[in-house]
């Protein structure tokens, strides 16, 4: 008799969760993603401790010289390193990759095959402010050779007063598939 008395007070409480569940759910945004840190100092907002680091990382990367934001970025394809990667990328590049990373926990490429010997095989002069790399790589592992790759990576500097500083607008890539691309890559099959 005693478990009869609890049942109306279960049937209460399983309704409040499923209510309390549905709404959260329904009333919940799912394509809402935290804003960047790069967002939030548009926005005047408070940086959180770890936000700072990572801006000081960022502008501590801010080149001088074109050739110098590709060598970067392939020093983060080499060491698998999304975040010295990103920190090449253009803000409009930043914020199309940016969740990609994230996914990937910032951590880019792959153990075998890797990624070796980058050569620059040609540089364009398309502007003041663009230049085009195109970068050749061998792709290899203890176990095999598996060929090579290409990539043309567009470099524009930033024109505001006192930012002025070389970034990555565009990395286009040949598909090969064996190769792990990084997630600002654009690949052509």
């Amino acid at each position: 008799m005693g478990l009869d008395k609890r049942k109306p007070l279960l049937l209460v409480f399983f309704s409040i969760l499923i209510c309390g569940l549905y709404f959260g759910t329904v009333n919940a945004k799912t394509n809402d993603t935290p804003p960047s840190f790069e967002e939030k100092i548009t926005e005047g907002k408070q940086l959180t401790p770890l936000e700072s680091q990572l801006m000081s990382f960022i502008n501590g990367l801010m080149v001088t010289e074109p050739k110098q934001a590709v060598e970067l970025w392939i020093l983060g394809v080499n060491n698998r390193s999304g975040a010295v990667q990103y920190a090449m990328l253009s803000p409009a590049l930043r914020k199309q990759s940016r969740s990609k990373f994230e996914e990937t926990h910032w951590i880019t490429g792959q153990s075998s095959p890797s990624v070796s010997n980058f050569r620059f095989t040609k540089v364009e002069k398309l502007s003041e402010s663009k230049m085009r790399y195109t970068v050749k790589y061998d792709l290899w592992a203890s176990y095999g050779d598996f060929g090579g790759g290409e990539k043309i990576i567009i470099v524009e500097k930033n024109l505001e007063p006192f930012k002025e500083y070389w970034f990555i607008s565009s990395i286009t890539t040949k598909f090969n598939p064996w190769e792990a691309f990084t997630p600002a890559e654009t690949v052509l099959k």
